[in-house]
């Protein structure tokens, strides 16, 4: 039910500690913690000067900069007391779109990991635009097709990974390419170029049409009664065309006919209140937005459609029927919107947010056992929003159509498609069973304790949040909340039917772990992490942005020298005796400042395997591709083999050829 996102949450809540990198010291001033827990104030103050700290201690791993303030945003308590403390940051006064980091305490105080949106300090020239405020917001209008309202513009820092940029934030409203938007547009205040954009607007006693009879806390006495929650004040059940909360003289509500609005609002609001008891049960979360807070539910949204936009959840109709779609996972998916929004890093991006939604309406259903709509894997199923059933199935995305494994076209892919692989992997690791996408079998562990780790992972997302780095967080979480690393083992195995290959950030369980048998084998893939992992010659690896990553900020470029040279890049992996299936895959582009068809410059991939070298592919200046392209070689001969993966390549005396690879896997099974 949502709308495409895209790019960096703006700073939620500057308020509190602020650590500054020109004296670095760390105050230890007292915060009113914005957190859900059910838990002592002292103990979430003790994590917030914990995280102080060790932040004064480690300046280096949060990237902090000279001109730097860090503002502690929130602190949310976890499962197995953890708690997460989030963090927003400040560049010369200016919010840094992209800055955020969050650090992860334990029980007795330890810092338990640390995840961060940037991948370097922030470096301007110069906080001074040459461009005017008036031009920045005539370019933000023109991104939206029909503007309705244009919110106060700011100066920000766009901070993308490890590049940094002085620019305008502007907020506007209207209708895009037909549907409903508000969108936050990045002009860069020098150049005028767009930078990236947010988009705020999330498409995801009463007788309900769904929901059957139900009991609701609505408040009020006598003969004056409202449809405002009594556990929540803010959260209100009302009529999208007057935005009027609904009243009524009894305390009965609604009349069981889905085209009534009233009815609607009682289906939307008793499934509000399931998620806010089950936020409460097993997560110990306090409302949407961790204090309390809801927005309101509105019903009668004139589309095919309900959304959330970080000010309401609209409820629109079923496709020719003009029935309120105010199902329960409809309900609860929205609002899981709202809480991803309102967890650190804000709304999940890389093609993830709606399966992170999805997995909030799910939960809610198998809390709530409603026998009127009982807890199943499928959404949507109760209002068949366009007559053709489901709108996703979590149990087999395939069946309506959505992708079932993880590839690298997921981040890109349309965003209820790119749910298909996620909405997968919960299943596997909520109720268990043989995967749609590779046959793997998976051991569940319950939908409460899968909720739970996905949750835990929430409180440790950042801006960057992508499916990638899902696997890890998803991998921490499950470390965290169970020391018998059962629940680990089944989160990776989860990830692994999906074909989500592991990461060079991935946590191991139960002491030192062997390096996977299954999944992607070689280690720091993508180059993330540098150079680590990886021998050859010193500097391939690199975030020059004189060639781009494919994903993330490094990529290994070897050659573009221009002059006599020889590079190398190598790793060595063992193939497993009982591998079935063994792959080395990498994506490669190529540039050159050759002519003709005489091969001058080459890269050849090669496998070593004892002593022995085996040329897979030549790659050379004639015939170059600038545009990353997949390429894949069976390594299945080689099985209870040590291999080393060798990328060798040779430039001759003048003009440059440049072989750029990222995204590298020896993927087995």
């Amino acid at each position: 039910m949502t709308r495409s996102l895209t790019s960096t949450p703006r700073l939620a809540g500057l308020a509190a500690l602020a650590l500054s990198a020109a004296t670095l010291a760390v105050p230890m001033t007292s915060v009113a913690p914005a957190t859900a827990a059910q838990k002592e104030p002292s103990s979430l103050q003790a994590a917030n000067d914990k995280a102080a700290q060790w932040i004064s201690k480690h300046e280096g791993k949060v990237k902090l900069a000279q001109g730097d303030k860090l503002v502690r945003s929130a602190t949310f308590a976890g499962g197995n007391d953890t708690v997460a403390v989030a963090y927003e940051r400040l560049h010369q006064g200016l919010p840094v779109i992209g800055g955020d980091f969050v650090v992860v305490t334990g029980a007795d105080g330890a810092v338990l990991n640390t995840e961060v949106a940037q991948s370097a300090p922030v470096d301007v020239a110069s906080t001074t635009p040459t461009l005017t405020q008036d031009r920045a917001i005539e370019i933000a209008r023109s991104q939206v097709d029909a503007v309705e309202n244009v919110e106060p513009t700011s100066l920000v820092i766009w901070q993308d990974g490890a590049t940094s940029h002085l620019a305008y934030e502007t907020t506007v409203s209207g209708q895009d390419a037909g549907e409903p938007s508000r969108q936050s547009v990045y002009v860069d205040a020098q150049d005028g170029s767009v930078l990236g954009s947010k988009e705020h607007v999330v498409q995801g006693t009463g007788s309900g049409a769904w929901e059957g009879n139900v009991t609701i806390p609505t408040s009020g006495s006598g003969t004056s009664y409202s449809m405002t929650n009594t556990n929540a004040t803010t959260l209100k059940c009302q009529d999208s065309a007057t935005n009027a909360t609904f009243t009524g003289t009894d305390n009965a509500w609604g009349n069981g006919v889905a085209t009534n609005r009233e009815t609607g609002c009682v289906d939307a609001f008793y499934s509000a209140e399931q998620e806010r008891l089950m936020l409460s049960s097993w997560l110990g979360r306090n409302g949407m937005n961790g204090s309390g807070g809801w927005v309101p539910i509105r019903v009668g949204l004139n589309d095919v459609n309900a959304y959330y936009d970080g000010t309401q959840v609209q409820i629109g109709h079923r496709q020719g029927t003009n029935e309120w779609i105010g199902a329960m996972d409809v309900v609860a998916h929205e609002f899981g919107h709202g809480i991803d929004d309102k967890t650190p890093g804000g709304i999940s991006g890389g093609g993830t947010q709606e399966f992170v939604a999805d997995t909030f309406g799910t939960a809610t259903e198998f809390y709530a056992n409603n026998p009127a709509d009982p807890g199943d894997y499928t959404i949507g199923e109760e209002i068949n929003l366009v007559g053709s059933g489901p709108i996703r199935d979590m149990s087999n995305p395939g069946n309506v159509g959505d992708p079932v494994c993880y590839s690298s076209s997921i981040p890109n892919a349309e965003v209820h498609a790119a749910a298909g692989p996620g909405d997968h992997w919960f299943y596997l690791l909520a109720n268990g069973g043989a995967s749609k996408c590779n046959g793997q079998a998976v051991t569940g562990i319950g939908i409460q304790n899968a909720m739970k780790v996905m949750y835990n992972a929430m409180l440790m997302k950042t801006s960057g949040a992508n499916y990638l780095k899902y696997r890890t967080w998803t991998l921490q979480a499950a470390k965290n909340l169970d020391s018998s690393c059962a629940q680990f083992n089944a989160v990776k195995a989860a990830w692994n039917a999906v074909n989500l290959p592991a990461q060079s950030a991935d946590p191991t369980c139960g002491g030192t772990t062997p390096p996977p048998t299954g999944g992607n084998i070689l280690l720091n893939p993508g180059f993330e992490s540098g150079a680590a992992s990886w021998g050859g010659t010193t500097g391939v690896i690199t975030t020059n942005t004189g060639r781009p990553a494919r994903t993330g900020s490094y990529k290994a470029w070897l050659g573009g020298n221009g002059a006599t040279s020889s590079e190398n890049l190598t790793q060595t992996v063992t193939i497993p005796a009982t591998a079935t299936a063994a792959n080395l895959s990498y994506y490669i582009r190529t540039d050159t400042a050759e002519t003709g068809s005489t091969v001058y410059d080459t890269m050849k991939v090669q496998v070593v395997v004892g002593g022995v070298t085996t040329t897979l592919k030549t790659f050379s200046n004639v015939g170059t591709n600038a545009t990353y392209t997949l390429n894949t070689h069976s390594l299945l001969a080689y099985k209870g083999k040590a291999v080393t993966v060798k990328f060798l390549m040779n430039e001759d005396s003048s003009l440059q050829t440049s072989f750029v690879v990222d995204d590298t896997a020896v993927s087995v099974s």
